[in-house]
């Protein structure tokens, strides 16, 4: 049997349809079919994050604020950490998340199209009023992303009856899933990256982003053209920052080439592609947009640091734990595409505290092509620490691999504890198994990189010794 080839175009024009409707305040009619509907409780943390788990089966776990991605069938986290109830009741915002699944099928019975939407719902305590208002533009907004607002149904008819013809293929049933995570929430914003995933066949999907950030002082939703005294000043500068840092290894690799201004410009503030996070300001280009789709979604962050002296109001900075989420470096030699790991730094991080910056340049798994062996490679200031990891993650061998992205934390650490360390994420196991583990790893010039302990689930905030 054939099968249909992948509809890229169509599913990326679907993708910005629902984004653009999205962004304008989109309305439809609600969902009329069989839904079911999961309710995940997200506690809140110290440094202004949550983790949900469906209420069927609570997991421990947790993920950074940055673009993390679910790690199993059952969880559905944003970030936890080791903190006590008391402080977690301290924070009076918290979200909670629903999850709907819709199918529709054709006249012999066959479902040829699933729609998964999960959607935050906030609370505040002592501010119902406010958490009111922010939940009531967000539900406005997922009417964009209901089964009868979703062109993939259409598609999906037309397609499902084209594939029963002579030359037809093997139809897999299209679908549609929007995920939503908490990427900042303190006592001035509350941030959601809300993704949205279209099938319609072939080898796999299109999906991209959007964001909406909202005040929690008074529950408007934030444009980006009010977060700065001088707009114009503020994008323009802004837009310098994004060229230079295209120009930068951990982009370049990730990009087509090197956009032009007007491409970033329009790519990066042309819509509502942008979040708060614990680190800084990101812009989310979706695939295909700047680079492959083997490149993912590429963040282009603007650190809080920076922001401030371009002229971010007083009134969205953050004084929480600080997280930079890095993706590991994929180099190879275009000729003989055997991989290049020359220690280059990607990025520069005070891993000790210590006022001084150092170069980091963290591969993935490098495989070794005569014994196939592969390790992970770690450069801070030009020298390779690959071996204090592979010495400690021994296990990653029989038992699963490490995530695509590792995470720096510059942590306001309590009592003198560890100002700085560098976390590595791992996960294990398969299917419902699943689950992660965070190794956690310290650095000063005299030890060099050193293990310090791991942890279940995603640590945001890490034990003081």
């Amino acid at each position: 049997m054939k099968r249909k080839p992948l509809s890229l175009q169509k599913s990326a024009i679907l993708l910005a349809a629902a984004f653009l409707a999205g962004s304008v305040g989109a309305c439809g009619t609600e969902n009329n079919s069989d839904t079911d509907t999961g309710l995940e409780i997200s506690p809140i943390t110290d440094d202004g994050d949550s983790a949900g788990a469906e209420t069927e089966n609570p997991q421990d776990t947790s993920q950074t604020g940055d673009a993390a991605e679910n790690t199993g069938e059952n969880s559905d986290t944003d970030v936890t950490s080791d903190v006590s109830d008391a402080e977690q009741q301290e924070n009076p915002v918290s979200v909670t998340f629903e999850k709907s699944i819709d199918e529709v099928k054709s006249d012999d019975g066959t479902v040829i199209f699933t729609n998964s939407v999960q959607m935050p719902v906030v609370q505040i305590k002592g501010a119902e009023d406010i958490a009111e208002k922010i939940n009531a533009d967000l539900e406005a907004y997922y009417k964009t992303f209901s089964t009868d607002n979703n062109g993939t149904v259409d598609m999906a008819r037309e397609d499902y009856a084209a594939s029963l013809g002579e030359d037809g293929w093997d139809f897999l049933g299209y679908s549609t899933d929007v995920s939503v995570k908490v990427t900042r929430m303190d006592d001035a914003v509350i941030s959601f990256q809300i993704t949205l995933y279209d099938f319609t066949g072939g080898a796999h999907g299109n999906y991209g982003s959007g964001g909406r950030n909202y005040s929690a002082k008074t529950g408007e939703l934030l444009s980006f053209d009010e977060i700065a005294d001088d707009y114009e000043a503020f994008h323009a500068t802004v837009l310098d920052y994004m060229v230079n840092l295209a120009e930068t290894p951990a982009y370049k690799d990730k990009l087509f080439g090197p956009p032009s201004k007007d491409d970033l410009d329009s790519t990066l503030f042309g819509g509502d592609n942008w979040v708060f996070t614990r680190s800084g300001i990101s812009f989310l280009a979706a695939p295909y947009s700047l680079g492959p789709y083997a490149s993912g979604e590429i963040a282009f962050m603007l650190p809080y640091e920076k922001a401030y002296d371009l002229g971010l109001k007083e009134d969205y900075r953050y004084n929480g734990n600080f997280v930079d989420e890095r993706y590991y470096i994929y180099k190879s030699d275009p000729e003989t595409f055997e991989p290049v790991v020359d220690g280059t730094p990607d990025c520069y991080f005070d891993l000790d505290g210590d006022g001084t910056e150092e170069g980091l340049a963290f591969y993935g798994q490098v495989v070794d092509p005569e014994t196939g062996e592969s390790s992970y490679t770690f450069y801070i200031d030009g020298k390779d620490y690959g071996d204090v990891i592979n010495d400690e993650l021994q296990n990653i061998n029989d038992n699963g691999y490490m995530e695509s992205t590792y995470a720096l934390y510059h942590a306001d650490a309590p009592d003198g504890g560890v100002p700085a360390i560098a976390v590595l994420f791992t996960e294990f196991g398969e299917g419902e198994d699943r689950y992660p583990r965070s190794f956690i790893f310290g650095y000063t010039k005299e030890k060099g990189l050193y293990y310090m302990y791991w942890d279940e689930g995603f640590v945001t905030l890490p034990r003081q010794p």
